[in-house]
């Protein structure tokens, strides 16, 4: 099992948010979070799940983002990419230290 709260800091240029985010852990399989409070979202809600087979672990990936500002297409698909980036570290750091 993992943390319960996090709070991340992101420096992306144009984007700069801190924010933190409720996990819920489900075994080693399943973990889910939403957004508690952040400055750059309304909302983000994320989910990984593990699945074991004899060939290796299919993992699939979730994650919804809903930004609080206005921002034009190009950097709003730019902000939404550097969170989903964080994630996805966040998945790669969990599963290599298993």
């Amino acid at each position: 099992m993992g943390a319960l709260r996090v709070r991340f800091a992101i420096d992306a240029g144009v984007f700069k948010d801190t924010y933190e985010l409720a996990y819920v852990w489900t075994d080693d399989r399943k973990v889910e979070w939403d957004l508690v409070s952040g400055q750059m979202q309304k909302a983000q809600h994320g989910s990984y799940t593990l699945d074991p087979s004899s060939e290796g672990t299919e993992v699939t990936y979730s994650l919804s983002v809903d930004l609080a500002i206005p921002m034009l297409g190009m950097l709003k698909r730019k902000a939404e990419r550097v969170i989903m980036d964080t994630a996805l570290k966040e998945l790669k750091k969990r599963v290599e230290s298993a």
